[in-house]
């Protein structure tokens, strides 16, 4: 009887080793990963990145939301770029329910910046916008950034 309660007792240990070293290998590829692009993405430093229904001067953000209007005419995303090393390129993926949708332009700086805005803009081309979940993608050098989540209703 004594052997019968070791054995699930030995079987849950294992269990847990396990997953504790799966989790560590995951969590482990993803910031090696991360560490690996951070050279890739160095030329930029950004403050914060949000979604507004407009852009003023030096493009900063006007009413910033996440939630927008089937009918907005334009839905943009804003970085605040503390600094841009000269040749850093930069666009913006959407996607609309997960499914990316359109990249914008992309932009690259012509020289070095301090305490900027960068803007992309989702320009809405027909009457109505597909209600739904929407999210916006940054990518610098070619390397994801940033995600922003929106609303269309």
């Amino acid at each position: 009887m004594k052997r019968l309660v070791k054995i699930p007792a030995i079987i849950a240990l294992l269990l847990s080793l396990i997953l504790l070293t799966a989790c560590g290998l995951f969590g482990g590829s993803a910031q090696e990963r991360q560490e690996e692009n951070a050279p890739l993405t160095q030329g930029a430093d950004f403050g914060e990145i949000v979604l507004a229904e407009g852009i003023g001067a030096d493009n900063s953000p006007v009413e910033v939301t996440d939630t927008f209007s089937a009918s907005q005419d334009f839905i943009y995303l804003v970085a605040e770029a503390n600094y841009l090393e000269a040749g850093t390129t930069m666009f913006a993926r959407w996607s609309y329910e997960g499914d990316p949708f359109e990249d914008s332009t992309a932009v690259t700086a012509d020289r070095d910046y301090e305490n900027t805005h960068v803007e992309f803009h989702l320009e809405n081309l027909t009457d109505t916008m597909e209600e739904g979940d929407y999210s916006v993608q940054l990518f610098v050098n070619g390397n994801p950034v940033e995600t922003v989540d929106f609303t269309v209703q």
